[in-house]
């Protein structure tokens, strides 16, 4: 059977890997491509049985691209699937009138991709599948009775492999419940061990004394007893061992206490410096606005874009004259995953020094576009122009400063993203023009 093809059109080389990778999954033969353009001389001498179109690229764009595909007769019929940043049923249906299938998002789950397939045709049906995947077993026939009884057919259903998502973070839960049994065990098994060596040197110790003397009656000789040495070298032992556990106790108490202590300094350096930028910002006739911004959101898209409008709105209205700067600081969160399904943020309980990647990986991923949309773009012209030049809007990036997360082996990952998510933030600091003397 000839393996189906699929031509990826997008002009970031690490978004055609992970797209690829999720369509050989599927048994897919994939062709990429880095631009609209590339694409269409492509498509003169190969035909694929899909397109994944990029929106946003240099040249010619993704809509553009789509509405040439179909208007050319030879490939009018190949299947065409966007897949953007964007979002809302605007620019949905924007992407159908120009004749696409239908619109992904540019993060996409495996399961995503494994929807648009079989919405496409492109994969068999489910139930198919799923029934045509059992083994037929049939057993040798029994004998009851007069004659023989007809075979038992037996069917053996695979392995579901999506029982993975499900047993994984079950298993997670049953670790850490396991490894506080073990801690409590062991704790419980040290504090007897200790009560019987006490016990038993107290004994030893009774033992040893002499016994009174009776003058009338003759003395017997008292049984031989263990040397005063081997007692005083014992009770050195258990006092030893009892103050080697009361020192590691008092030192792990002292990290916890550090710990928290450090996590408490962290979040009382984000308020001074909150406050810092509010009091230069008050000393300059203005007052800043922060926003904090949760990982895997973009620093301005949503209520805080929306935020920036009604701000530049109030400074245009009072003839506001000077620059308002927009600075986006990135904090480096504690995540788990991999690079193929994706990064989400490590449970609170686990230790910070476990996360399989500590910075901001979708932070990074960004491209310009998702960074300064054209929403943003739009918003900051008309002020320019209403305001003919008088209010300018300055966009900066704050640099990371990993001093300021905890470094206490005892810190866990709900401790070291509480400081991330500090970080994490963007923030409208109005400067009005300095008057001419």
């Amino acid at each position: 059977m000839t393996a189906k093809r699929a031509l990826i059109v997008d002009d970031s080389k690490s978004a055609r890997v992970v797209l690829s990778r999720l369509l050989e999954q599927h048994e897919f033969a994939v062709d990429t491509t880095e631009s609209a353009e590339s694409a269409l001389l492509y498509l003169r001498d190969h035909r694929p049985d899909v397109i994944f179109m990029d929106h946003v690229m240099s040249g010619m764009d993704g809509l553009a691209a789509v509405q040439a595909i179909k208007s050319d007769p030879g490939t009018a019929s190949i299947p065409i699937m966007m897949y953007t940043s964007q979002d809302g049923e605007l620019y949905a249906g924007e992407a159908k009138a120009v004749g696409a299938i239908g619109v992904l998002p540019k993060r996409m789950a495996p399961a995503d991709v494994a929807s648009a397939l079989y919405e496409l045709k492109l994969l068999p049906d489910r139930r198919s599948t799923v029934r045509g995947s059992f083994d037929r077993v049939e057993l040798p026939a029994l004998s009851a009775g007069s004659g023989p009884v007809p075979g038992v057919i037996v069917r053996a259903a695979p392995a579901n492999s999506e029982l993975r998502g499900i047993v994984e973070p079950m298993l997670q839960e049953q670790g850490a419940e396991l490894r506080r049994f073990v801690v409590a065990s062991i704790e419980t098994m040290s504090t007897r061990v200790v009560g019987e060596l006490g016990a038993q040197i107290r004994d030893a110790i009774a033992a040893a004394q002499p016994a009174p003397i009776v003058a009338a009656e003759p003395r017997v000789a008292p049984p031989p007893r263990a040397p005063l040495a081997w007692i005083a070298l014992a009770a050195l032992g258990c006092v030893v061992a009892l103050a080697a556990g009361a020192f590691g106790w008092q030192e792990h108490r002292e990290r916890a206490a550090l710990a928290a202590r450090l996590a408490s300094a962290s979040q009382q350096l984000a308020v001074a410096e909150r406050a810092l930028t509010a009091a230069r910002a008050a000393a300059t006739g203005g007052g800043a606005e922060r926003f904090a911004v949760p990982y895997g959101e973009p620093a301005l898209g949503g209520e805080r874009l929306t935020a920036l409008a009604t701000l530049l709105a109030e400074l245009e209205a009072r003839g506001f004259a000077g620059t308002v700067t927009v600075t986006s600081g990135a904090g480096n969160f504690c995540l788990t995953g991999n690079p193929t399904e994706g990064y989400g943020l490590a449970p609170g309980e686990m230790p910070a020094n476990r996360c399989d990647v500590v910075g901001n990986p979708f932070e990074e991923s960004l491209q310009p576009a998702d960074r300064e949309p054209a929403a943003l773009a739009g918003l900051l012209a008309g002020v320019r122009e209403r305001s003919q030049g008088a209010i300018d809007v300055r966009l900066a990036y704050a640099p990371r400063a990993p001093e300021a997360y905890p470094s206490a082996p005892e810190t866990s990952a709900a401790q070291w993203n509480a400081v991330a998510a500090g970080r994490n933030y963007v923030e409208f600091t109005p400067e009005p023009r300095p008057s001419a003397p």
